[in-house]
């Protein structure tokens, strides 16, 4: 059995071109008959006939010329007859007699025919005799007694002689008709012959397509298809094994990788299915709430925490709308908010939730996550709220502690201050200028005690939320001027020029004037201290898409990019090289943000190194309630 597909080809291929030889060489021989037929005909039949014709007109003109003679008259020139003129006619047409009966002997040697040329050989040698001697008497002058020899005796022989080549012209008109069946014959023979060569070639040729079509282009797109379905993910199929060729040796190599996939395939769902309870188990230990929704928020997933916070627990919540098992109206929100595209960013005041279970106060901060696909549509929502109880504690814990500290630290420091003016005002005896300078120093790091104590505490206020704030309409022109005026002497001892821009349009706002108060206070402040001799400080107020912005510009130092994102943490100070004022502990800038995000609004800076900074804060024009906790 043949199992290489060059084998098969080269076979194949072999026998169509020797099939087209067949058939091309069998049409040549048949064309070649009809060629040969035809040949035939022409030469020996066709040719006979012309020369039987070429006979008779030879032999008519020269008894016209052997006519014209006895009268003795010349026929070309019309008068009396010269010997030249008679021989020159007569022997001319005499070769021509001559030259076409060679031409018909020469032809073909017909049996039939050789007795008739042999009898038109001799009469017209007899012909030529008598005419010969009638030529004779013409010569001599005897035109009447030429004339009668010619009836008498030249006459009866061209008679003969003309029968004889009409004969020989019947013949082989005769012989042509015999021949044209034969041709007829020859060439239908040659037409059905090679139409019936070509259709056994088609034939061949079409069975040998549909056998190549069945041997390689079937199988080959069979196993397309089947690459194009396994590539689609279905494994389980197998190609039909018909030949040892090498189809066939690709069809067992590809149920080979069919069967290897299916076991592979098999192995990672196992170990898919494997990972995904462990990644569920572990999910659903962690403390964190998580719950995962598809683009028609249809929950996804859902973690036991999750569940037990704000979820149905008398049914199952997989696969169920978000809106019909979730019963927490603050998650709902931040839920539907995200998928809207209306997720804020929550204020240190409102970043946690606050859960109640088993009696236990819980707090989370809760984050979304937005899931999309390639194309940046939206598939889903992940929703993590991560437990901060425990750092809420301690947080709780610590604001505790400064709060204890800086209450412990103010007794001591207000006697120690009361100790300090009787001694600078020499109640207790005169001093001396090294004991005044000795004195002034310890006030001073009293007042810096007293200060840190008061901010220690302010912080722990405002970040545990027991800062009671007053509810007062303000005028924000005044609140400005108030909070610059105790810095007017300060800024005009230093040289340094102290400007304010407010519009004049500016609306009333509710706060509490001494916490805002403060804010400008400490951001002119730090521009105090952080500007050289002829500079200059601007506080502006302006309003702007519904909110108070409140800049204060300086032209000093500037801050470092790196330290721009940590100027606003506590305990955090920049100091620069040419500082000779004593600087604070770092928690002004911590209050200030503490108090601006408190009224739910935004500090920043932006800060050129050597040109100066912008400190801006905003405050809602909205708020009308206190936000005190």
């Amino acid at each position: 059995m043949i199992r290489s597909i060059r084998t098969k080809l080269v076979l194949t291929f072999t026998c169509l071109i020797f099939l087209s030889l067949g058939s091309s060489f069998w049409s040549v021989y048949n064309f070649y008959a009809l060629s040969s037929a035809v040949s035939t005909i022409l030469n020996e039949n066709y040719q006979s006939v012309l020369a039987a014709e070429n006979m008779m007109k030879s032999l008519e003109r020269q008894d016209n010329a052997l006519l014209i003679a006895s009268e003795g008259e010349s026929p070309s020139s019309g008068g009396v007859v010269e010997n030249k003129d008679l021989f020159r006619d007569y022997n001319a047409n005499r070769d021509a007699f001559y030259y076409w009966y060679n031409q018909a002997g020469r032809i073909g040697n017909v049996p039939h025919q050789i007795p008739l040329r042999d009898s038109i050989q001799n009469a017209y040698q007899r012909y030529t005799a008598q005419a010969d001697l009638m030529n004779g008497r013409i010569a001599q002058g005897a035109f009447g007694d030429a004339k009668l020899y010619y009836y008498d005796m030249v006459r009866p022989l061209s008679n003969q002689l003309r029968e004889l080549c009409l004969r020989l012209f019947e013949l082989n008109q005769a012989s042509m008709f015999e021949a044209l069946p034969r041709a007829h014959a020859i060439a239908n023979q040659t037409a059905y012959g090679t139409m019936l060569m070509s259709f056994v070639a088609l034939v061949l040729s079409i069975v040998a397509m549909l056998w190549l079509t069945r041997v390689f282009i079937t199988p080959a797109e069979q196993l397309t298809d089947r690459v194009k379905q396994i590539g689609a993910g279905k494994l389980d199929l197998k190609i039909d094994v018909r030949s040892d060729d090498e189809i066939g040796q690709l069809s067992k190599e590809f149920n080979k990788m069919t069967e290897r996939l299916m076991r592979y395939e098999q192995l990672n769902i196992e170990q898919i299915l494997a990972e995904k309870r462990k990644s569920e188990a572990i999910v659903d230990r962690i403390s964190d709430g998580l719950i995962m929704t598809d683009a028609s928020m249809v929950i996804l997933h859902a973690n036991t925490v999750m569940t037990e916070l704000c979820c149905d627990t008398s049914r199952d919540v997989i696969g169920r709308s978000m809106t019909d098992v979730v019963h927490d109206a603050r998650v709902k929100r931040m839920l539907r908010d995200c998928y809207e595209g209306k997720e804020q960013q929550l204020s240190p005041r409102t970043q946690y939730v606050e859960f109640e279970r088993n009696g236990v106060r819980l707090y989370y901060r809760p984050r979304l996550t937005k899931i999309t696909d390639s194309e940046g549509v939206l598939t889903g929502v992940l929703m993590v709220l991560q437990d901060v109880t425990q750092f809420r504690e301690l947080d709780h814990m610590k604001s505790d502690f400064i709060a204890t500290l800086s209450h412990e630290f103010r007794t001591p420091l207000t006697s120690i201050n009361m100790s300090v003016d009787i001694l600078n005002q020499e109640i207790l005896g005169s001093l001396n200028e090294r004991q005044k300078e000795l004195i002034n120093s310890t006030k001073e790091d009293c007042y810096r005690l007293t200060k840190l104590a008061r901010e220690l505490l302010q912080l722990s206020k405002l970040e545990s939320g027991k800062l009671e704030l007053k509810n007062e309409e303000l005028d924000v022109a005044g609140v400005i001027d108030f909070s610059l005026q105790p810095l007017r002497l300060p800024f005009a001892e230093k040289g340094i020029r102290l400007d304010v821009a407010a519009d004049a349009d500016l609306p009333r706002i509710m706060a509490d004037e001494q916490q805002i108060s403060w804010v400008i206070s400490n951001l002119a402040t730090n521009a105090l201290k952080h500007t050289e001799a002829g500079g200059t400080v601007t506080v502006r107020a302006r309003t702007e898409n519904g909110v108070l912005v409140i800049d204060v510009e300086d032209t000093g130092h500037g801050i470092a990019p790196e330290n721009l994102d940590k100027i606003f943490d506590k305990f955090v100070q920049v100091k620069h090289t040419s500082d000779q004022t004593p600087g604070s502990v770092g928690l002004g800038l911590a209050i200030a943000k503490e108090i601006v995000e408190l009224y739910g609004g935004k500090i920043g800076v932006v800060s050129t190194m050597g040109k100066g900074s912008t400190f801006t804060f905003t405050l809602p024009l909205h708020h009308v309630d206190s936000p005190a906790v």
